[in-house]
């Protein structure tokens, strides 16, 4: 358990994959900052969590989705559906999206054609997780081309044994080589994007390793970072969680593969549900649909929403 006040997210080598010099960009990571501690959500949201798929090839054992694969509907994005999404978020200049939620984005067929259209409607932050195992030199290929700014492949450590017992289906080798391949089709291609990311999910015996994490992976990727572990498996509430606001509503908005949107990317069962893309703006579910969460939050009474009281980050003490 972490004590109040750590973070989730620890970058611990490489270049700064958000440092930019595109006004825009500046603009939104200035907004992603000050409008949680400001509470201002403004009138649409900064970055949209957009899930192209529920299905995992993985079988990881402290991932979520592994738990809810038999739970929730699975299925693909239409290509009508993320349409509507981004019509809507270029009219009302969206930021960001992320591709991915519960499922891996690398199976989705039409992943590619939906890059290029989030960076056809202005969006300056394009990027996906992904856990590395289709990324074949055609897919590299095809996210270079497309004009995906980033990728974060989830990667635990640098031994077969330690990965191969956490990424269950996956082949330490060939995910090693997938990611040599885009650092080199890159460089033939000559871009700098999709800056890469190696993530770590902190797992028992890697924290005491990360020099060895590092080591393997700086000549690689652009980036070496690790996630803290967290219980996702928490059902009772806490009553000594943290009580103050949450920062995603005041940042981001999630869309779930049917159209669903909902108001957390922690929200693996879809609790705080919302309606659906084709029958509820993203801009009404920002502007009014979700007020209620956020006056609660506001109140300090988050706990009195169950989705909330359970979430890891907050039992974590992590917002």
């Amino acid at each position: 358990m972490q004590k109040k006040g750590d973070t989730l997210h620890h970058d611990i080598a490489g270049e700064n994959i958000l440092d930019s010099g595109d006004e825009r960009f500046t603009d939104y990571r200035r907004k992603w900052e000050e409008n949680p501690k400001t509470l201002d959500c403004g009138s649409f949201p900064l970055h949209l969590d957009i899930e192209t798929t529920s299905v995992c090839n993985l079988r990881c054992p402290f991932c979520r989705a592994t738990d809810l694969r038999t739970a929730i509907k699975q299925g693909f994005m239409s290509w009508e559906t993320l349409k509507k999404v981004m019509d809507e978020a270029g009219e009302h200049g969206l930021y960001a999206c992320k591709f991915n939620f519960r499922g891996e984005p690398l199976l989705h067929k039409d992943l590619f054609k939906f890059i290029r259209y989030a960076k056809e409607k202005g969006l300056v932050d394009v990027f996906f997780n992904t856990n590395g195992t289709l990324l074949t030199a055609d897919k590299a290929k095809g996210l270079i081309e497309s004009g995906l700014d980033r990728l974060t492949v989830s990667f635990e450590g640098f031994e077969k044994e330690m990965y191969e017992k956490n990424r269950v289906g996956a082949n330490f080798e060939e995910v090693v080589k997938n990611v040599e391949t885009l650092r080199d089709l890159k460089a033939q291609l000559g871009s700098k994007t999709p800056k890469v990311r190696i993530q770590a999910v902190l797992i028992p015996g890697l924290r005491e390793r990360l020099d060895d994490f590092i080591a393997f992976w700086k000549d690689k990727v652009d980036q070496v970072s690790y996630n803290e572990m967290l219980d996702n498996t928490l059902t009772t509430i806490s009553p000594d969680a943290t009580t103050q606001p949450c920062p995603f509503p005041y940042q981001r908005l999630m869309i779930l593969w049917d159209g669903t949107i909902t108001a957390c990317p922690y929200d693996h069962n879809g609790k705080l549900a919302m309606g659906n893309i084709h029958n509820v703006s993203i801009k009404e579910a920002w502007t009014t649909l979700l007020e209620p969460l956020r006056k609660l939050h506001k109140e300090c009474r988050a706990q009195e929403i169950q989705a909330c009281a359970e979430c890891p980050q907050r039992q974590s003490g992590m917002w």
